[in-house]
């Protein structure tokens, strides 16, 4: 059966100046700091006038807003709304915080709940004392995806050719002795998560810090987010990581794919 929309309807019913203006809040999807117009300029290619032009288009209507000191951009309320919504949409924030708040009272160090945007992470729900993390996260905030333990989690169920790109294009920095920043050990690294999982770092990203994460599916069986503990090395052992925390987080985390309507084999018995 033929497409019902011919490509000559497609470039009839597309609307340039819309996809611009999305593309302009696509600059700011690997960036956890404001941008400038230079910013701007350099990660779309287009011209000062143009970038200019969307920016302020966009900061009026809400979508970003502009420091008054630094003139440095940032995303706006509007664009976390939308985020917002999303979730809503799935439920899965709302379903996830009892999980999130039975794990916390478990095992007394912080559990947070996140999704994959491009190379990063975005935490979207979290139960936490801050005394009890030197890593200041909230709901909102972006770290890099392959060296932390929900973003190993994320990477490692997408297709392998899907986790590459996004690899690829995401500066590695070494952000500790422990981080990993060849690829090909950070593929290798994905395939054994794949095996065993569940994903753990241990002062990847900051030194004192490790974690533990664990995929949670929706109902196709799709890996949409990750649930991790976050906790300190001079807290808890990786023996006490392993042995006590990771089956109270997999059992949280099968029990948020539970209510998202995930059913373990459904999968292989529809084919």
């Amino acid at each position: 059966m033929s497409n019902p929309v011919s490509n000559t309807e497609t470039n009839r019913y597309f609307i340039g100046s819309l996809a611009k203006g999305l593309e302009l809040l696509g600059a700011f999807s690997n960036s956890s700091q404001p941008l400038s117009l230079k910013d701007l300029t350099e990660r779309t290619g287009w011209n000062k006038g143009a970038a200019f032009r969307y920016a302020f288009t966009l900061q009026q209507l809400g979508y970003l807003h502009q420091d008054p000191i630094t003139k440095r951009y940032r995303p706006g309320v509007k664009v976390l709304s939308l985020g917002f919504a999303y979730l809503s949409g799935l439920g899965l924030t709302e379903r996830a915080q009892s999980y999130l708040e039975e794990l916390f009272q478990e095992t007394g160090q912080p559990a947070h709940l996140a999704i994959l945007d491009g190379s990063d992470i975005v935490y979207v729900s979290r139960r936490a004392d801050r005394r009890l993390t030197s890593i200041n996260v909230y709901v909102g905030a972006r770290l890099p995806a392959y060296c932390t333990s929900m973003g190993k989690v994320l990477l490692a169920y997408l297709p392998r050719e899907e986790a590459r790109r996004r690899l690829a294009s995401a500066p590695l920095t070494q952000h500790t002795p422990n981080t990993i920043t060849n690829l090909d050990r950070l593929e290798a690294e994905l395939e054994r998560i794949r095996r065993q999982g569940y994903s753990s770092t241990d002062q990847e990203l900051e030194l004192g810090a490790r974690s533990i994460a664990a995929p949670i599916r929706d109902a196709s069986g799709e890996v949409i987010a990750a649930v991790n503990v976050s906790t300190l090395v001079v807290r808890v052992t990786r023996e006490e990581l392993f042995e006590r925390f990771l089956p109270r987080l997999l059992s949280a985390a099968n029990g948020i794919s539970s209510v998202l309507g995930y059913i373990p084999g459904a999968q292989e018995l529809a084919v």
